[in-house]
């Protein structure tokens, strides 16, 4: 994918992927992205900068989902950096 999503984009993609797999699933109405406590988008922001990173993240449904949405936007020749 060309052109540049900064992590704050990727995390509201992520949740947005997540939301609507537990919706669909029975989980209940979810939050959008702007109503989550500024926390709340700080733990997935953090979740998305693992899996970036190499470190694992819980193999789940959900985790799937995430999985597969980095997988359309991450550029595998280019490295990533994030602190």
């Amino acid at each position: 994918m060309k052109g540049g999503i900064n992590i704050v984009e990727l995390a509201a993609i992520c949740y947005a992927g997540v939301a609507a797999l537990r919706e669909a699933t029975g989980g209940g109405d979810q939050p959008e992205w702007v109503d989550l406590e500024p926390d709340k988008q700080g733990v997935i922001t953090d979740y998305i900068t693992q899996l970036l990173t190499g470190r694992p993240i819980p193999d789940s449904h959900e985790g799937e989902v995430i999985r597969r949405i980095i997988a359309v936007i991450r550029d595998e020749k280019k490295t990533l950096k994030y602190a």
